[in-house]
C-alpha cells in the first residue's frame, strides 16, 4: 500500500517536499557534526587537563565520537541505499529527485545536477502565452479548474500538459479529442486526464500521449501505467501511441540529459500494444523554437502535431 501511495503522491510533489526537507535537514547535520565533534574534543581536552584522574572522560569522549560518526554518515548511508535501489521502487525514484522539485503550489523546477541553479519550469501556461502574453485556454475559467477537456468528433485523443495545452491552442481544435492541462504529471494523468477520455475510445480511436517532462524521475511508473492502459485499449479496438518528452533549450537545456534518459527507457521498456513517436530526435534534427526555454511557439506547435499525425 506504500508503494502504490508513493506512486501517487510522490508525482503530485507532497512525497517529494517531505523528502526534500529531510534532505535540508540531512545537510545541515553534515556541516553542524563536525563542528560539534571539535567542541566536544576541545572540552574533553579542558576536562582532562582539569580531572587528570577521571577515567570517565575517555569514555564520554568515546561515545561521542561514534554517535556524531553514525549521524554524520546516516545521509550518505540513505543516499548510497536509494541509489542502489534507483527507480526500482517509487520511495526511492522520488527520494532520488527531492531535491530537483519545488513544490510551491503550481511551479515545478528542476536542478541541473552540475552547477547548483535551480530554474522554474513551469508556470501552469494553460491560460498563458509567455510570447505574447494572450490567454491560450479557452475552455477552462478558472487555472484551478480539474482539467482543460475538449470533446470533438474524430478518433484522435490527445492526453497531455502545459505544451500539449499550447499545441492545442496553436493548431485549433478541430475534430481531436484534447484532455490536458499545464504542469501536469502521472499522478493528474491516472486520476484526472485518462478519465476524462475514457468514455469516448472506441475500436478505431488513437490515444496519444504526451506527457513526463514535470516528472522525468517516474519512468518506471509512466511505462506500467501506460502498459496497462494500452492493452486494455487495445481490446477495444484502440491503439495507443506515446510521444517521447521534446527537447528544451536556453536556460532550460540542462534537463536535455534526463529526458533523453527519460525516452529511451519508455521507447525499451514499453509493450507492443504501444507505438513510440520519436518527436525528440525530429525536432533535434529539423529544429524548433521556443518561446521560454521550454513551451514551443506556433509554428513548432505544428510541427510536432503534423508529426503526429503523419505517423499515426
Amino acid at each position: 500500500m506504500l508503494l502504490l501511495d508513493l506512486v501517487n503522491n510522490c508525482n503530485n510533489y507532497a512525497i517529494a517536499n517531505l523528502f526534500n526537507i529531510i534532505q535540508k535537514a540531512f545537510n545541515i547535520l553534515q556541516i553542524l557534526v563536525p563542528i560539534i565533534a571539535i567542541l566536544a574534543l576541545a572540552l574533553h581536552v579542558v576536562k582532562s587537563v582539569t580531572k587528570p584522574d577521571d577515567k570517565k572522560n575517555f569514555s564520554r569522549y568515546k561515545n561521542w565520537i561514534i554517535a556524531l560518526v553514525i549521524i554524520f554518515a546516516l545521509p550518505t548511508i540513505v543516499d548510497t541505499v536509494m541509489n542502489i535501489l534507483g527507480e526500482n521502487y517509487s520511495i526511492s525514484a522520488c527520494w532520488n529527485y527531492a531535491s530537483q522539485i519545488d513544490t510551491s503550489g503550481q511551479t515545478s523546477t528542476y536542478n541541473n545536477g552540475n552547477d547548483g541553479d535551480k530554474s522554474t519550469i513551469v508556470t501552469d501556461p494553460s491560460d498563458y502565452d509567455p510570447a505574447t502574453g494572450t490567454s491560450l485556454d479557452d475552455n477552462s475559467s478558472s487555472n484551478n479548474s480539474s482539467s482543460t477537456t475538449t470533446v470533438g468528433s474524430g478518433s484522435v485523443i490527445f492526453i497531455g500538459d502545459s505544451r500539449t495545452v499550447q499545441m492545442k491552442a496553436h493548431v485549433g481544435e478541430g475534430s481531436d479529442i484534447w484532455s490536458c492541462k499545464g504542469s501536469m504529471g502521472l499522478n493528474w494523468m491516472q486520476s484526472t486526464g485518462v478519465p476524462n477520455i475514457t468514455s469516448y475510445i472506441k475500436s478505431g480511436s488513437k490515444i496519444v500521449i504526451l506527457m513526463g517532462v514535470n516528472d522525468l524521475y517516474q519512468a518506471s511508473s509512466y511505462i506500467t501505467y501506460i502498459n496497462s492502459k494500452a492493452t486494455e485499449w487495445s481490446n477495444l479496438g484502440a491503439t495507443t501511441y506515446f510521444v517521447s518528452v521534446n527537447p528544451c533549450d536556453g536556460g532550460y537545456s540542462h534537463l536535455n540529459d534526463d529526458i533523453a534518459s527519460f525516452n529511451s527507457k519508455l521507447k525499451s521498456g514499453l509493450n507492443s500494444k504501444v507505438k513510440y513517436i520519436d518527436t525528440n530526435s525530429y525536432l533535434n534534427s529539423s529544429g524548433f523554437t521556443t518561446t521560454d526555454g521550454l513551451h514551443y511557439n506556433q509554428a513548432t506547435s505544428k510541427k510536432i502535431y503534423n508529426y503526429i499525425k503523419s505517423k499515426i
